[in-house]
């Protein structure tokens, strides 16, 4: 059976784990806490096919019983939609798969032959039912690890779905528990985490991914889908950022910023609302961050070598040893902003506003205008605009051209995000020659 669901998702440290669920067990209308243990293991091809087309297929463990569920990866992480079946073994039972929208995908012999276990997930959950007044609201806790290939990644997860009343009363909660505690929000559910571990691919730096965006959708769901996928790609390189050689993972989340914003820019007739202003300058102080720690990255990889045993040499070095220690220090000041209360709640209240924020009440137009036609108006009045600015380039004063070339980036991002959309962004490969984002 189908059925939406409305979760946000969170991690969090070891030595965090008592304080937040002392946090959920303190809140007003919690009730008992259950505690569970659940084996799951996720179906796939070698190829990760079901994955690549946004589903996930498992068989959970619970007690003697098992249930088999084919989930809908949706592109905003909050909201998916799953189908489940009582099933008497823990192997994968196709013919349960026959009455969801898998069913043609699985149907094909090579998809059907390829099907083997991918990966296990084995966690206790611990569940509290939280009253609030405006909802009711399941919180569980996930810990324990996913295993793939030999390797093994530690789980420890919070988890709020809304069981009935409106979405308010989810995020509304969400943010006084990331006020309290440090949760992390997070767009990486467990089932990628484990495709990831099986394909050798997690915890390294992560390149943009392409929006799944048609020329009949709504501009309202375009800028949803293109900002989750933003926001997803940012929590995707995160756990890269403390690894040794972590120089790309910098780089991708800062791309992953600016890509964000540029979103916001391009739809800011239609979601321009209360909370825009604060985003929006929320992001440019993390951009601003990460922007330092890449600056300092470019610095050290374009020192010249240094000569041995010479005058010049000594001071090149101690040149290097200086650059080294601020390049670490605005690492250090990337890592230590995203543990704190302002990037977390930033993080949270990106993904609310992009699924429930105010613009989507205003009146407007824009809204259920199909993307092609807006997007493909607004990149040509964009594009215009930067052909006239860029008139006698040559002549301009460096920060002027360097303000064209900021601008032409952005162009480029926005560009992109429309490439498999027809007759939106067919001269998107001739922006690539504003150089490297």
């Amino acid at each position: 059976m189908a059925g939406p669901e409305i979760e946000l998702k969170f991690s969090f440290a070891e030595k965090d784990a008592a304080k937040v669920k002392a946090l959920v067990a303190a809140t007003s209308g919690a009730g008992q806490a259950t505690h569970q243990r659940l084996r799951t293991i996720y179906f796939d091809t070698p190829n990760q096919d079901l994955w690549n087309h946004g589903f996930a297929v498992r068989v959970r463990a619970i007690g003697e019983s098992h249930v088999q569920t084919v989930k809908r990866i949706a592109s905003s992480r909050i909201q998916g939609d799953e189908w489940e079946a009582q099933t008497g073994r823990p192997e994968l039972d196709l013919g349960l798969i026959k009455n969801t929208p898998l069913a043609r995908l699985a149907s094909k012999p090579s998809i059907r032959r390829a099907l083997r276990p991918t990966f296990e997930v084995d966690v206790v959950r611990t569940s509290f039912m939280l009253e609030t007044g405006a909802g009711r609201i399941e919180a569980f806790f996930d810990e324990g690890a996913i295993e793939a290939n030999g390797e093994k990644l530690g789980v420890r997860e919070l988890d709020l779905e809304l069981k009935s009343g409106e979405g308010p009363a989810l995020f509304n909660l969400a943010r006084a528990f990331v006020a309290q505690a440090p949760l992390h929000p997070s767009l990486i559910c467990k089932a990628e985490r484990g495709h990831l571990l099986a394909s050798g691919a997690w915890g390294y730096a992560a390149k943009s991914s392409k929006p799944r965006l048609a020329k009949d959708m709504t501009c309202r769901r375009a800028f949803q889908e293109i900002c989750q996928t933003c926001l997803h790609d940012f929590h995707l390189n995160l756990p890269s950022l403390e690894k040794f050689d972590n120089v790309e993972a910098f780089h991708q989340g800062r791309i992953a910023i600016r890509r964000l914003r540029a979103a916001m820019a391009l739809f800011k007739p239609m979601v321009f609302d209360s909370a825009y202003r604060r985003l929006r300058d929320e992001l440019k102080w993390l951009a601003c961050l990460f922007g330092a720690a890449r600056d300092m990255d470019v610095l050290r990889a374009n020192l010249p070598p240094q000569a041995p045993e010479a005058q010049a040499s000594m001071r090149a070095a101690e040149l290097a040893g200086a650059c080294e220690a601020k390049r670490l220090r605005a690492h250090q000041a990337v890592v230590e902003a995203l543990d704190g209360e302002r990037a977390r709640t930033l993080q949270l209240d990106l993904a609310v506003w992009m699924e429930d924020g105010r613009w989507q009440r205003q009146s407007s137009n824009i809204a259920e205008e199909p993307i092609q036609m807006y997007a493909g108006a607004r990149l040509g009045k964009r594009c215009r605009k930067l052909v006239k600015q860029g008139a006698g380039l040559a002549k301009l004063a460096s920060g002027a051209r360097h303000q064209i070339r900021i601008e032409a980036k952005k162009l480029r991002y926005m560009a992109e995000f429309f490439v498999d959309v027809p007759g939106v962004a067919k001269d998107h490969k001739r922006l690539k020659t504003y150089g490297p984002p």
